[in-house]
């Protein structure tokens, strides 16, 4: 008998408690172990598999050598990481001890309780409410319920599965990003705006209010997401949006060509030479603030020279161009 076992002991018949030696039953040991490592409190997920789910989100293995491979409710002495293949880490469970659900509610009533869920089920691609079965936040048993989800929590639930990937809104094209780079970059030109960057964190709150009012994947398709993002801006900045950086330049000779914006540099203008015909000089925008770069694109579209200046182009690049690309493309204007 150790010392320090030995002063417990004393301890504990000063007490008055009883201190006589008596063989424990399996279910109290049991709940020995329960009261000492209740966060490691893991329920299989299903019967044909080793997999399981713990308290504080987290998802694990039991052990193979394990004897109570069958026990719904366990709880894990040990868990230790594993690197697999690829570098994957696998959250291994040992020294499992099996436990009953009663246990849970007996010895931690406060953490044992009845809640209304709100999940994202995947094989309907909806989100749903649920009568749950809780310890702390392990759901231990789940059934449906007609009730409908809080708009709140759909739209979050909503908006974390666009972000993953796993649902499309297909009316965030490749305008609704440039949108956003010419809001972050009118706020990085014009500062006396006072337009506020939409950064990745306000990308993820702004998705989330394009999901307020669903409950599915198929409202989402074809939702609209331009008003959310308008109201990002005030009235007077939103007025200016266009004017200061538009979506497309008139030229010289009368053309439009669109514009693309960029996080970093100057704002590009990509047109084909037969395009360009006519139009010299230099190109701002922003009332003269921002200078404009041109992509000069041949026949099939692919850039051939990148300039600031379309009057240096011509008179020092396109009569090599010309040359070259007249051969290849005999059927196109070349003045």
């Amino acid at each position: 008998m150790g010392p320090l076992f030995k002063q417990f002991l004393e301890i504990a018949q000063k007490e008055g408690l009883d201190v006589s030696e008596a063989r424990a039953d399996g279910p109290a040991v049991s709940k020995c172990v329960l009261a000492g490592f209740s966060d490691q409190l893991a329920k299989r997920l299903d019967g044909g598999t080793l997999r399981c789910e713990l308290v504080h989100n987290r998802r694990g293995v039991l052990a193979r050598e394990s004897a109570i491979q069958k026990a719904p409710l366990l709880v894990a002495a040990e868990i230790s990481e594993i690197e697999g293949r690829g570098g994957e880490v696998n959250v291994l469970l040992s020294l499992a001890t099996a436990i009953e659900e009663p246990w849970l509610k007996e010895l931690f009533p406060e953490d044992y309780r009845d809640a209304v869920g709100v999940v994202y089920d995947e094989t309907a691609r909806r989100v749903i409410a649920r009568r749950e079965r809780r310890f702390r936040d392990l759901v231990l048993d789940a059934k449906l319920t007609a009730e409908t989800p809080p708009e709140s929590d759909a739209a979050s639930l909503l908006a974390r599965e666009v972000i993953a990937g796993n649902i499309t809104l297909t009316e965030w094209n490749e305008n609704v990003d440039q949108w956003i780079v010419r809001v972050n970059r009118l706020a990085e030109w014009f500062p006396e705006l006072e337009v506020t960057p939409i950064t990745e964190a306000d990308r993820a709150t702004l998705i989330e209010q394009i999901c307020y009012g669903s409950y599915g994947a198929r409202e989402l398709k074809d939702k609209p997401v331009m008003p959310a993002l308008r109201d990002w801006l005030r009235p007077e900045q939103l007025a200016v949006l266009d004017d200061y950086l538009p979506e497309r330049l008139v030229m010289g000779n009368g053309r439009k060509a669109r514009l693309t914006y960029h996080k970093e540099g100057p704002p590009v203008m990509s047109a084909r030479i037969q395009e360009l015909y006519g139009v010299e000089g230099r190109f701002t925008i922003g009332h003269g603030r921002v200078a404009v770069k041109f992509e000069v694109l041949a026949p099939n579209q692919r850039p051939i020279q990148v300039t600031d200046d379309l009057t240096s182009f011509w008179r020092d690049m396109y009569p090599k161009v010309k040359a070259e690309l007249s051969r290849r493309y005999p059927r196109h204007e070349w003045r």
